[in-house]
């Protein structure tokens, strides 16, 4: 799983909701890792963390990344 891919992975399994462990363990990340692919997808406002929940969620600008993401690896086939 390239780098790409795991990121759309990410904001997949946070669409709707997910724990920090749950999306660890679906990527196959170490802890070093998953802190730089937060970071990044956070700051990117991909991804937001819900306090209250305690859990990640994509953003309307997550969705439409993903949309994007799929529809080239549809025009790479």
């Amino acid at each position: 799983m390239n780098e790409l891919q795991r990121q759309a992975t990410i904001l997949e399994l946070a669409n709707g909701g997910a724990s920090k462990s749950k999306i660890i363990s679906n990527v196959f990340l170490d802890h070093s890792s998953s802190l730089q692919y937060f970071r990044m997808l956070l700051e990117n406002k991909l991804l937001i963390f819900q306090e209250e929940k305690r859990m990640f969620k994509t953003t309307s600008t997550g969705i439409r990344f993903l949309q994007l993401y799929h529809l080239v690896n549809e025009l790479l086939k």
